[in-house]
């Protein structure tokens, strides 16, 4: 039997090409989705369907196979469902990649406006650093206030690279990961559909924070089954699952759990919701440093809705940004452009996938340059 495997951007061209290669008569062995990365990071992965198929090696090989008889005999309709489908595919990928290379080139036009006008002439060395910066996918405003901070800095520190100096500036917007004090509350908050829940059980399981015991907690009773994942990934880790009912109960845990570490799932909140904030802004007040808010976003969506969830958030003071789905965008400069942004919080993790916890890695500025630096060569 000759087993061969195929792999397509979708899974009507990937039978196309089985039957291409191996004729109609190809058995299909098995056939999955999977991600190609770029990076070891997966910050630049890309989603294909791999096809494994088979069919009987010929008797005698000088005999072609399959025979032009049986081809002749195989309906045309499903070849051509294919075909269709697989022209459908392509057209919808390409409206897809128009749509996004759109929404950037507007989302650029955007800030144009507010970013400082240049003093520098054409060709000089701070305009050949604001192009590559804008090359690499970052706004003209970013872009000028680097530019103007490389140029600072230079005067303190001759000799030091753009990329170096970019590096360092994205290094002091991350934190290392670190253990919390027993008995310490860490809140995820963010819009709905972010994947809060998932990157909290991601960080309960974790280590890189220090051995500690967890427990679980869902402040997201707003929805009919809403702690119900939760309270599966407790039962996984063997770990405590509470649902509370609001922020003093939160405020009691602490003490009720000596030798804990609690994480609070909260409810996604979108921008038409009733300042939900006042249930929890209390907290910093009770709890004061053992408390930690996290602010998870998604790094696919626009930038001008994750600048919004920052200032929509900014009254809890997050000490910290997740960046989740972030194998899921095309390069790494529309969450370091966000990062880079003075009302930013700072970062430690970022989500790769869905798998817990194996897809949550922590930030690293080097890996972030070098793939944003990458993108502009």
């Amino acid at each position: 039997m000759h087993i061969k495997r195929f792999e397509a951007a979708t899974l009507a061209e990937a039978l196309a090409e089985v039957k291409s290669v191996l004729g109609p008569d190809a058995l299909i062995l098995s056939s999955r989705t999977i991600r190609r990365s770029r990076d070891r990071f997966g910050l630049l992965s890309r989603s294909v369907v791999e096809v494994q198929a088979a069919r009987e090696r010929d008797a005698n090989p000088g005999v072609a196979a399959p025979a032009e008889e049986d081809r002749r005999l195989e309906p045309e309709a499903p070849r051509q469902r294919d075909a269709d489908d697989a022209a459908r595919d392509r057209f919808e990928l390409e409206v897809r990649s128009e749509l996004r290379s759109l929404h950037r080139a507007i989302e650029a036009l955007s800030v144009r406006s507010e970013a400082p006008a240049r003093t520098t002439a054409p060709g000089s060395v701070e305009d050949l650093a604001q192009h590559r910066l804008e090359r690499a996918g970052l706004s003209a405003s970013t872009g000028a206030r680097l530019v103007a901070g490389w140029r600072s800095a230079c005067e303190a520190q001759p000799g030091i690279g753009l990329e170096a100096f970019v590096r360092d500036a994205i290094d002091a917007k991350l934190q290392p990961p670190r253990p919390l004090e027993p008995g310490a509350v860490r809140l995820l908050v963010g819009a709905p559909g972010v994947g809060k829940t998932t990157t909290l059980a991601k960080l309960a399981a974790r280590n890189e924070e220090g051995e500690r015991d967890v427990a679980l907690v869902s402040l997201d009773h707003d929805r009919v089954g809403a702690s119900d994942p939760l309270r599966r990934y407790a039962a996984l880790l063997e770990s405590p699952f509470i649902e509370a009912s609001g922020a003093d109960e939160i405020a009691a845990l602490p003490a009720r759990r000596a030798g804990h570490e609690v994480l609070v799932d909260t409810a996604g909140r979108g921008r038409l919701d009733q300042d939900p904030r006042v249930r929890l802004e209390p907290l910093r007040e009770r709890l004061g440093k053992a408390l930690r808010v996290e602010l998870v976003v998604d790094a696919t969506a626009r930038a001008d809705v994750l600048r919004r969830q920052i200032d929509r958030f900014a009254a809890l003071r997050p000490d910290r940004i997740v960046f989740t789905r972030t194998d899921e965008c095309e390069g790494v400069s529309p969450f370091v452009e966000l990062l880079l942004d003075p009302r930013c919080p700072s970062a430690s993790w970022l989500g790769t996938g869905q798998r817990v916890p194996e897809d949550l890695l922590a930030a690293e500025s080097g890996p972030l340059s070098r793939a944003l630096f990458g993108a502009a060569a």
